[in-house]
């Protein structure tokens, strides 16, 4: 909270450094070229121009040392002091207030007041708005209301009236005259401003606090599923039927797994599935990726969905080498129990989509091409293989010399009316 409230400081300091700039500039091509000016007033105006640059370079140097510091204070991680930012908006309104008794003593304070220097208030006012903080910027319209009354009684306590009186203060400051009510539209001035910038400061915290509320549940949620399934789900809508598309399809198992089950504890057991299983999940994210459902001993993962990715196959392919290679070495470095594992892909066409009731739906894949790559998982026992691949995953890919494919020939697979021509790569 301390480094947002200053960058808002450093951005208002920032925004009020151009406007003085511009001023400055503005006066400087005035004394530059009085032309511009009309005869009737050049010589009043162009007597202010000098005093009023002064005061506005020097205001210029207090912003730009302002400026500086606040860097410092956000390089080093500190806050600025309480009560900084009220006695830095207080000083600021001192610049308009300057400019008037300056035009003030050179002209008549009557069109000093009623011209547009009393307007550079509220130029004060808005920047503030920037802090999003409702009590500075009702604070600021306040400080532009005392100022410019504090001016409207420097300039007007000694004023004659046509019929030669002097002009009671106290009677104008309240009774509704002019400059009161200007003063009042100031003080409006600020409370508007704060009460925007109250609303603004609302609404970005709740914008804040949906988006990390949505990166909860997607984190939450990416615990379960993939956190691209995650981000996909929460995008689309309820009743959304799902679409068709070439994946390539991923079963891995655990070899001999219910044995070790069998002769082991529930928590040794579940111990030894997570030292297995963490290191291969990122494996298949980096590979783009997903595991969608995990088999207990094993689980299924899907290439191609549910973001497009025109080299699925090879993704697959590449990704199941490396967890071959990440268990070879857990196995080496004796971190689990010895391990094989059967690994088997297909690639084809698939329905993805989520599927479920109206209370809960799975984000799944439907398909020929789930349950044949299931068989060729199961086809390893009996080739004494850890890693095979279907005819159509290695078309994919370029052809069997692609990643020194060994042609197994056709294989008869349980529940597959044909036989399927199959290749080891491991």
């Amino acid at each position: 909270m301390g480094t947002e409230l200053l960058r808002g400081e450093r951005r208002r300091v920032i925004l009020l450094i151009a406007l003085l700039v511009f001023v400055l500039a503005l006066l400087l091509a005035m004394a530059l070229a009085p032309q511009v000016v009309a005869p009737e007033i050049r010589s009043q105006l162009l007597s202010m121009v000098w005093p009023m640059g002064l005061t506005i370079a020097g205001y210029l140097a207090y912003e730009l040392a302002i400026l500086a510091w606040l860097g410092r204070l956000m390089a080093s991680g500190r806050q600025f002091p309480w009560g900084f930012r009220y006695l830095n908006v207080f000083i600021e309104f001192g610049l308009p207030t300057i400019s008037l008794l300056i035009g003030g003593s050179i002209v008549d304070p009557l069109s000093v007041l009623a011209g547009a220097i009393p307007f550079a208030y509220c130029l004060f006012i808005l920047p503030c708005a920037l802090n999003l903080d409702f009590r500075l910027c009702a604070f600021s319209g306040a400080a532009a209301c005392v100022h410019f009354w504090t001016a409207t009684w420097l300039l007007l306590r000694n004023t004659a009236l046509p019929d030669g009186s002097s002009l009671p203060v106290l009677s104008m400051l309240t009774s509704p005259h002019q400059y009161a009510v200007k003063g009042l539209l100031l003080l409006a001035s600020g409370l508007v401003a704060g009460f925007v910038a109250s609303q603004i400061r609302r609404q970005v915290t709740q914008a804040i606090e949906t988006l990390e509320e949505r990166d909860r549940a997607v984190s939450i949620f990416g615990q379960h599923v993939s956190p691209q399934v995650a981000e996909l789900l929460l995008k689309q809508p309820l009743d959304y039927a799902g679409q068709e598309r070439n994946v390539c399809v991923m079963f891995l198992d655990i070899r001999d797994f219910s044995k070790y089950s069998s002769e082991h504890s529930a928590p040794e057991v579940v111990d030894y599935l997570n030292t297995l299983f963490a290191p291969m999940i990122p494996v298949i994210n980096r590979h783009s990726g997903i595991v969608n459902k995990f088999l207990g001993d094993g689980f299924m993962a899907v290439f191609g969905a549910p973001l497009d990715d025109r080299q699925q196959s090879r993704h697959a392919i590449e990704a199941a080498r490396e967890i071959l290679r990440q268990v070879d070495e857990l196995n080496r470095q004796g971190k689990i129990q010895p391990t094989r594992l059967g690994i088997g892909l297909h690639s084809g066409q698939a329905v993805t989509g989520n599927v479920g009731s109206p209370q809960r739906k799975e984000y799944t894949i439907i398909g020929d091409v789930v349950n044949l790559a299931s068989r060729i998982e199961q086809a390893n026992k009996p080739l004494a293989s850890q890693l095979l691949v279907s005819e159509a995953v290695i078309q994919m890919v370029g052809g069997p010399s692609e990643f020194s494919a060994q042609d197994m020939g056709f294989v008869e697979l349980k529940g597959q009316p044909q036989p399927v021509r199959l290749y080891r790569l491991a």
